[in-house]
């Protein structure tokens, strides 16, 4: 059976943190790389209180975005253009250039590309012929699907380009992977080891 106690501990009886209402001075005496209890308990209940006004005005952040997206807002592209504002001009050259290598690579619609999807001269069929060799393309580089396995909404006329520009992206990939392991490969010059010196006497 527990030891009854007989009076409450007041002041400087506190010899242990964690009991309830624990005086501000409660820490071990030297010990000042902790909070008291009652700031730990203070900082708990403002912090309660804020994680309630950050939730309130995420809400109203939610709404104030849905409202914009209703509007025909594209909140990626919107997002963008806040960030940029803190950028220098150089800055956002920069950004921008970087993105159209990024496209480039892959085939996308932009700047010197556009060729690669025909001109307004270009008769349709070709062009969406041309479309289809590039959406292969695409595909092939990110391994999706199969080159004679083409998407349900590819015309069959455009079936083949299809393929061919899968084919066309698989290969691009296969180069790029020849080359990063040739880049890896540690370049040497050093003759082979020759044990006997045969080989050496024969080149005499």
């Amino acid at each position: 059976m527990a030891k009854k106690l007989e009076t409450a501990p007041t002041g400087d009886d506190y010899t242990e943190q964690g009991t309830i209402g624990a005086p501000n001075d409660d820490l071990p005496k030297g010990d000042n790389s902790r909070p008291s209890h009652d700031e730990v308990r203070m900082a708990v209940n403002e912090m309660v209180q804020w994680n309630e006004k950050r939730k309130a005005l995420n809400n109203q952040i939610s709404a104030f975005r849905k409202g914009l997206k209703a509007k025909g807002v594209t909140l990626g592209v919107l997002d963008e253009q806040v960030r940029l504002l803190e950028w220098t001009p150089e800055e956002v050259k920069a950004h921008y250039a970087e993105r159209d290598w990024y496209a480039e690579a892959m085939r996308q619609p932009i700047g010197s590309q556009l060729e690669l999807y025909g001109t307004d001269a270009t008769p349709d069929p070709v062009r969406e012929q041309l479309k289809w060799r590039n959406i292969g393309f695409k595909d092939g580089l990110a391994g999706k699907g199969w080159a004679n396995e083409t998407p349900d909404e590819c015309p069959h006329d455009c079936k083949q380009s299809y393929g061919e520009g899968h084919e066309e992206g698989q290969a691009t990939v296969r180069r790029a992977f020849q080359a990063r392991l040739e880049r890896k490969a540690p370049a040497t010059n050093e003759a082979p080891a020759n044990d006997d010196g045969d080989d050496q006497q024969d080149a005499a």
